[in-house]
């Protein structure tokens, strides 16, 4: 049976089924960029998040910040502490508008995420650089 990366990252079903190769190619990046900051050193403290990419967070109700989440305009994540794993959205509806450096936008997003909650716990922050 195959371990499952402590970094995924999906769509809510909205989208086409030709943005899946971009999903696993954001998802490689952001673990190998997790492993070379030396994040998965202790076993036993592995931060994992759960990404899902979606128009616009208006579609997801639950999303408050009555509810504990943290929402800032591109995404909005939900960080559990006790079992260390983050739930976040990001949106994508206005990325769609204006085109130019989306995957470096995404990967952005996804970075502001991971590294708001590895700071927390004195791991090194992910760089985004345009590539």
């Amino acid at each position: 049976m195959q371990d499952k990366l402590p970094i995924t990252i999906s769509s809510d079903g909205q989208f086409s089924s030709a943005l899946a190769p971009l999903l696993h190619k954001l998802e490689m990046w952001l673990n190998f960029q997790a492993l070379k900051a030396n994040w998965y050193e202790n076993e036993k403290h592995i931060l994992s998040f759960h990404f899902t990419l979606i128009r616009q967070l208006t579609e997801k109700p639950q999303v408050s910040k009555t509810n504990h989440w943290t929402v800032n305009p591109g995404y909005a994540f939900l960080y559990d502490s006790e079992q260390l794993t983050t739930h976040a959205y990001i949106t994508i509806e206005d990325l769609v508008k204006n085109p130019k450096n989306i995957e470096h936008t995404i990967k952005y997003r996804l970075t502001e995420v991971t590294n708001t909650i590895a700071t927390q716990h004195g791991l090194t922050s992910i760089k985004c650089e345009l590539t």
